[in-house]
C-alpha cells in the first residue's frame, strides 16, 4: 500500500534527555591531525584556544549523536495524538467539555468518522425523517437592529454567534443564545473615500471555518474583512467592477471565494490577505455562490441560465444549462419559463440545487447535464388583480435557498409568508416538501447549519420588506426587517409549533401547525 508523501517525509528530533556521549578518540585525534597541518608554528595561546575548541566540539558531537531519525510510523502517531487534542479542545470549546463519560459516548469516534465523510464529500446525514416526524416545537426569535431590510446573514460554525447585514451598510454580531447585540460595524455614507467599512447596500456574508474571520461584500464593489475575535476592521479588497453578490468560504482552509455582477469569480488567501486568481465564463450578473471541501465552486449566472462547476487546479469549467418550463399537469401547456437563476445551494460534493424567478427548484447531479428533479411552483402562485385582465397568476420566486451541508435537508425561501423544508430522497433523485415555519416578509437569505457536539441545528433567516437587489416588491402590513432564528429540536410527536419572542425577550404568542 503507498504511503502517503506527507508521513513519510522525517526530520530529525531531540531526545529530551541531557546524558552526554563522550567523543570516541579516533574523533579526537582526527581533528587535532587537522589542527596540527593547518597550524603547525601555533603559539601557546592558539594552543589554549584550540583545546577550547576541542571541548566545544565534544558536545556538538554529543548533540548529534544524539539527534535521531523520526519514522513514518512515529510521525503519524505524533500528528494522531496531535490531532486528537484538537478535538479534545474544540469539544471544551463548544461548552460540551471531556471526560471520561464522553468517551462512552464515542464523541471523537464520531468527530472522526464526520471529517472522513466530509473530506471525502459523500452525504451521511439522514435527518430530514427525523425533523418530519419528532419536533413538536420550533423555537423562534427575532432580533432587531436595522433600519432597513435586512440582506445576509452568517452563522459560525460553533453555532455562537451569527452576523446581520442591511441595506444600510452596517453589520451587527449577535449572540445565538442570548440574542443580544454584541458589537454592531456602522455603514458609511455613500461616495466616502477610506471608510473602514460599507457605503451602500452590503448583499453577502461569509465566516470563514475556523470562526477567525468575517467577509463582506455589496454595492460599493468591495470586500471587506473583520476579525471575528477582536471586533476591528483588517483589510479591503478592492478589485471587483461591479457589485459583489456572493461569498463563500472553503470548509477546510481560509480561501475565499467572491462572486460579482461583473461576471467574475476570484479568489483570495484571506491569511495573506491576497489575491489569487480571476475565473470568467459567466455571460451574465453572478448572483449566487458556494463551495464545500474540494478546492472547487459552483455559482449562478442569472439571466444567462446556468449553474457552473469550477475546477481550480485543473483550470476547468462544467456548465449546467437551466431555462427549464414548467408546464400545467393536466393539459402540458408550457406555464412558466425559467429566465434566471437567483440562488443556489450545495449539497455535497456531486449534488446541488438551484432556484429562479419562475420559482423551480431543480436538483442536480454534477455527472449530468440537465436536472434530475425539479419542483415547479414551490412557493405557490402570487395573485395580482387586474382591471382589463382580470386576476394574473404569478409564480413566488426563489429567493434564497441553503442546506444542511452533507445531509438530505435544505430550505427555501420566498415571500409567500414561508420559508419551506425538503427531504431528499434515498436514492438521491428526487425531493419532497416536509414541512414550512411562518416568516413574515422577504426572505432574502437562509442559513442552516448543524452544531457539533450539541446537535443543535439553527436556521437563520434574512427578513426585509424588500427584496435586496431592488425595490419591485414592497411589502408594508406588519413586516418588520429583522432577522429570525429558529431552532429544530427532536420530540416525540409530528406537531410543530412556532413560539416567537421579540428581541427583549416578550412571549409574543404560538402558533401551531402540522408537518405535512
Amino acid at each position: 500500500m503507498a504511503i502517503d508523501p506527507f508521513f513519510t517525509s522525517a526530520r530529525k528530533r531531540k531526545r529530551s534527555n541531557n546524558k552526554k556521549t563522550p567523543a570516541t578518540a579516533a574523533q579526537k585525534q582526527k581533528k587535532v591531525n587537522k589542527k596540527e597541518d593547518s597550524d603547525v608554528e601555533g603559539d601557546s595561546g592558539e594552543e589554549d584556544q584550540f583545546n577550547a575548541n576541542l571541548s566545544q566540539s565534544d558536545v556538538d558531537v554529543s548533540s548529534e549523536e544524539e539527534e535521531i531519525e523520526e519514522t513514518a510510523a512515529e510521525k503519524r502517531v505524533r500528528l494522531a495524538k496531535a490531532y486528537l487534542g484538537s478535538i479534545e479542545k474544540s469539544l471544551e470549546d463548544d461548552g460540551i467539555g471531556f471526560d471520561a463519560a464522553d468517551l462512552d459516548k464515542d464523541l471523537i469516534a464520531e468527530r472522526l468518522k464526520k471529517d472522513d465523510d466530509e473530506s471525502e464529500g459523500r452525504l451521511h446525514m439522514r435527518i430530514a425523517d427525523r425533523v418530519r416526524r419528532n419536533i413538536e416545537k420550533i423555537k423562534s426569535n427575532i432580533c432587531r437592529g436595522h433600519q432597513l431590510p435586512v440582506t445576509a446573514v452568517a452563522l459560525a460554525e460553533n453555532g455562537t454567534i451569527f452576523y446581520s447585514a442591511s441595506k444600510e451598510g452596517s453589520i451587527i454580531k449577535w449572540d445565538a443564545k442570548t440574542f443580544k447585540k454584541l458589537h454592531t460595524f456602522p455603514g458609511g455614507r455613500k461616495g466616502v473615500k477610506n471608510f473602514d467599512g460599507h457605503t451602500d447596500h452590503i448583499l453577502c456574508l461569509a465566516i470563514s471555518n475556523d470562526g477567525k474571520y468575517l467577509a463582506s461584500g455589496g454595492k460599493d464593489k468591495c470586500i471587506n474583512i473583520w476579525s471575528v475575535t477582536e471586533d476591528k476592521h483588517i483589510a479591503k479588497f478592492t478589485q471587483h467592477r461591479d457589485a459583489v453578490s456572493g461569498l463563500a468560504f472553503r470548509k477546510t482552509s481560509n480561501q475565499l471565494y467572491s462572486a460579482s455582477h461583473d461576471r467574475t469569480i476570484k479568489l483570495w488567501n484571506i491569511d495573506e490577505k491576497a489575491y489569487i486568481e480571476t475565473l470568467f465564463g459567466h455571460q451574465d450578473q453572478i448572483t449566487g455562490i458556494d463551495t464545500l471541501v474540494r478546492e472547487r465552486c459552483l455559482s449562478v449566472g442569472g439571466r444567462d441560465k446556468t449553474a457552473r462547476w469550477w475546477k481550480i487546479v485543473e483550470e476547468s469549467q462544467l456548465v449546467y444549462r437551466g431555462g427549464i418550463s414548467s408546464k400545467n399537469p393536466e393539459t402540458g401547456a408550457i406555464q412558466y419559463v425559467e429566465g434566471s437563476l437567483d440562488c443556489l445551494a450545495q449539497i455535497d460534493e456531486s449534488m446541488f440545487v438551484t432556484g429562479g424567478d419562475s420559482g423551480l427548484i431543480s436538483l442536480w447531479d454534477i455527472q449530468r447535464k440537465k436536472p434530475v428533479f425539479s419542483l415547479p411552483t414551490a412557493h405557490g402562485l402570487n395573485t395580482v388583480a387586474s382591471e382589463s385582465e382580470g386576476d394574473i397568476n404569478t409564480p413566488y420566486w426563489i429567493t434564497a435557498l441553503a442546506s444542511l451541508k452533507f445531509s438530505d435537508l435544505f430550505v427555501s425561501g420566498s415571500w409567500d409568508g414561508y420559508i419551506r423544508l425538503y427531504k431528499l430522497a434515498q436514492d438521491n433523485r428526487s425531493f419532497k416538501e416536509i414541512g414550512k415555519l411562518p416568516v413574515n416578509g422577504v426572505v432574502n437569505d437562509i442559513q442552516i447549519k448543524q452544531l457539533f457536539p450539541s446537535k443543535r441545528t439553527l436556521i437563520v433567516v434574512a427578513v426585509g420588506q424588500e427584496l435586496k437587489l431592488g425595490r419591485w416588491i414592497r411589502l408594508k402590513n406588519g413586516v418588520k426587517n429583522c432577522t429570525k432564528i429558529f431552532e429544530l429540536e427532536m420530540t416525540s410527536t409530528g406537531a410543530v409549533s412556532a413560539t416567537v419572542v421579540d428581541g427583549n425577550g416578550d412571549d409574543k404568542g404560538e402558533s401551531q401547525f402540522r408537518i405535512i
